[in-house]
């Protein structure tokens, strides 16, 4: 019986607790944005690179490679740097694809994020005498 009593209190707490947090949409170029960039010299080590060829539904090249030592910045102005290399990059509106200023542009897939991790896709089909190729190359960036 003496239990009962607290249970009023207790429900009032937790419905307190959640009318007082305000649910704001979070813009996911913002959120991506300020995720990737970190700090001016948060540094992702490249946890693998993946790279897929196929054709048709064959196999033809299935390349992984551990770069363990190897790691790339997004700084906070907009430039990707990856040994002495440096391009610019954006991020889309949605906050689900980036573009690198490479001559041509490539445009890579956000395929997930998460508090450590997160995995970069860039696809791309070729279709010669109705042989369809798909080239996909992935890499997970891992802190």
């Amino acid at each position: 019986m003496s239990r009962l009593r607290f249970l009023p209190a207790i429900l009032i707490g937790i419905a307190i607790i959640c009318f007082a947090c305000e649910k704001v949409p979070v813009d996911s170029k913002i959120f991506v944005e300020r995720y990737l960039t970190g700090t001016a010299s948060t540094k992702w080590p490249i946890q693998s690179y993946v790279k897929l060829q196929l054709k048709g539904k064959d196999t033809l090249v299935k390349d992984t490679i551990d770069l363990a030592i190897d790691s790339a910045i997004f700084n906070i102005n907009s430039k990707y740097i990856r040994g002495t290399d440096t391009v610019n990059f954006a991020i889309d509106q949605a906050g689900e694809n980036i573009t690198f200023s490479t001559k041509p542009d490539s445009t890579w897939h956000i395929e997930y994020l998460r508090t450590s991790t997160f995995k970069l896709v860039h696809q791309r089909n070729e279709t010669v005498n109705g042989v369809t190729t798909n080239y996909k190359i992935e890499q997970i960036f891992r802190k």
